[in-house]
């Protein structure tokens, strides 16, 4: 009997040993479980919801910032180049057509208040509006531009031309003067030009006779050579200066002395002869 009572007592305690053996094991699997599947669950899904969040704009906020004139600045009157950058928006040209998350295009303006107005076609009733031609371009050059103080505008909007929600703007105040360059001194002048879509932003470049002239040149046209010379007369029989060709997009900087004696001269761009041309006058 009292063997009988020993050997229950013993399986019971095996049982008892088993069963503790049995939930350690089922902690553990748990345990693997939160740092093994658990973890390559939320990796699966951040891997899901990131491109999402991308694919949305969330990677960061449209921007559009001007890079020149400088806000403040001094600046020949005539022709003014306003350029810009744009930043986690895609210019598209596809005016007038169905928005797009992220996608739109450029107004520019010209002493004008910034039309916001949420679902309304955004285009200044007063100032200047530029062309629907130069929605996605980040330069466009405003003509005529008279001696004063002169405000300068862009926005980013939808393909069917209404602001963005927020509005993403930026503007700069400038001061035209009443001069066709910048000087440096009576004996030193720097001037800029570009050449876009096979033409001068420009048709006349006045310097003082015997200066040191500085021309900035900007050649906008990918692929295509361009090159800034001056001469005696259209007919080029005289070179005065002849600046290396260069193929856009690509600037360069041509110094050259301008003739002594006062008249009107004549430039080109030699690979352009016919089309490219302008007055160079030396007073």
């Amino acid at each position: 009997m009292a063997t009988m009572v020993r050997k229950l007592k013993d399986e019971c305690k095996i049982d008892k040993t088993n069963l503790l053996r049995g939930v350690d094991r089922l902690k553990c699997s748990y345990k693997r479980y939160l740092s093994g599947s658990g973890s390559l669950l939320l990796l699966m899904l951040a891997l899901i919801v990131s491109p999402a969040c991308a694919a949305n704009g969330m990677s960061g906020m449209p921007q559009i910032n001007i890079t020149e004139p400088k806000d403040g600045s001094e600046i020949a009157a005539g022709n003014v180049t306003v350029s810009v950058e744009v930043m986690n928006f895609n210019l598209a040209n596809k005016l007038g057509k169905a928005n797009v998350a992220g996608e739109g295009h450029i107004h520019w303006f010209m002493d004008a208040k910034t039309p916001t107005a949420p679902g309304k076609n955004a285009k200044a009733k007063q100032g200047r509006n530029a062309p629907s031609s130069a929605a996605v371009d980040k330069s466009y050059t405003w003509t005529n531009v008279a001696v004063g103080m002169h405000n300068f505008s862009v926005e980013l909007v939808n393909n069917d031309h209404t602001p963005l929600s927020p509005p993403v703007v930026a503007e700069v105040n400038v001061t035209a003067k009443d001069e066709t360059l910048k000087t440096m001194s009576m004996e030193n002048v720097t001037v800029g030009l570009i050449a876009k879509s096979i033409a001068f932003n420009t048709s006349t470049i006045t310097v003082p006779a015997g200066a040191r002239v500085t021309v900035n040149f900007d050649n906008q046209d990918a692929n295509v050579p361009h090159n800034f010379a001056v001469y005696d007369s259209a007919n080029a029989k005289t070179t005065i200066f002849k600046g290396n060709i260069i193929t856009g997009p690509k600037m360069i900087a041509y110094t050259f002395d301008a003739p002594t004696t006062p008249g009107t001269y004549f430039f080109r761009c030699d690979i352009h002869p016919t089309i490219m041309t302008g007055k160079f006058v030396v007073e």
